[in-house]
C-alpha cells in the first residue's frame, strides 16, 4: 500500500502501517516533524528526487511525500456485531451499496471518521476498494474507522438487524420519510446507494425504513459523499439534542 501526501503518511504512521518514507528535497524541511516521528518508529527514510516519487505514485498527487507499507487491515462482520450489541442505542454504522468512485468513497470515509461511526460496511463486488486514491481522498483518515468488506450486503444488513440495529436506506420516493423527522434513538445503520443508480431495490427490501433528504432548491439529489455527510451529522446532532 502506498500513502500519498503528508496527511495520509501522518495518519498511517500513527497506525504503524508505514515501513518506508520517501520525501522529495523541496519537502524535506517542512516535513521535519514527520521525519522525526518516523525515525522514532524505526521507519526507513529516503530523500528521493521528485521525478522518482512521480514514478512511484503513477501520476497521482503526492506533494513530495510518499509512504510505503502494509495494506490497511479490514475488520469482519463477526467482529462488528458484538460492538454493536455492546453500544446499544448509541451504535452507528454506515453501509455502502455500490459506491464505485474512489474519490467519493474516500470522502465518505472522512465524514464517517468525523462522525465517529462504529464501522463502514461495503461489498466485495460493485464497490470501490481501499486503495491509494481512497486513502488520499479521505485525507488519511481511512484507518480511523473499522472497514468491513462483505460478500453479500443484504445478508450483512439482516445480521445487523438481528444484533439490534434499525436499518435506514436513503432513497427518494413516496414511501420515504423526511430524514429530519427521524429521532435515531436506537442502534442505527444508514445505507447509501451508488452515484448513478441509487439504492438497489434488493437492498431496499432489507431496510426497516427509507429516508429522503428534501431538495427545496429543485435539484434531483446530492452527491453520495455529500448525502453521507448530511445523514451522519444529522444522527450526531439529533442524539446530542436528546442527551442534552
Amino acid at each position: 500500500m502506498r500513502f500519498l501526501g503528508p496527511h495520509a503518511c501522518e495518519e498511517a504512521l500513527e497506525r504503524g502501517e508505514i515501513q518506508t518514507l520517501r520525501i522529495a528535497p523541496n519537502a524535506w524541511e517542512r516535513c521535519a516533524k514527520l521525519r522525526l516521528a518516523a525515525r522514532e518508529r524505526g521507519v526507513v527514510i529516503h530523500r528521493e528526487p521528485m521525478d522518482g516519487l512521480d514514478r512511484r505514485a503513477e501520476g497521482q498527487r503526492h506533494q513530495g511525500v510518499l509512504g510505503e507499507g502494509e495494506a490497511i487491515t479490514l475488520a469482519t462482520l463477526a467482529e462488528l456485531l458484538p460492538v454493536l450489541r455492546a453500544k446499544g442505542a448509541g451504535a452507528l454504522v454506515l453501509a455502502l451499496d455500490g459506491v464505485t468512485d474512489p474519490h467519493n468513497f474516500g470522502a465518505i470515509l472522512r465524514s464517517a471518521a468525523g462522525a465517529g461511526v462504529d464501522a463502514v460496511v461495503f461489498p466485495e463486488r460493485r464497490s470501490a476498494q481501499v486503495n491509494e486514491t481512497v486513502v488520499r481522498a479521505s485525507a488519511g483518515t481511512v484507518g480511523r474507522v473499522p472497514l468491513v468488506r462483505v460478500v453479500n450486503l443484504g445478508r450483512a444488513l439482516d445480521e445487523l438487524k438481528e444484533a439490534g440495529a434499525w436499518v435506514y436506506g436513503l432513497a427518494a420516493g413516496e414511501s420515504s420519510r423526511d430524514y429530519l423527522d427521524e429521532t435515531f434513538d436506537r442502534a442505527t445503520v444508514l445505507v447509501l446507494g451508488s452515484e448513478g443508480e441509487g439504492l438497489h431495490q434488493k437492498i431496499q427490501a432489507h431496510c426497516d425504513g427509507l429516508l429522503a433528504i428534501p431538495m427545496p432548491g429543485g435539484i434531483e439529489s446530492l452527491n453520495v459523499s455529500s448525502a453521507a455527510a448530511v445523514m451522519l451529522f444529522r444522527v450526531v446532532a439529533q442524539r446530542r439534542t436528546v442527551q442534552a
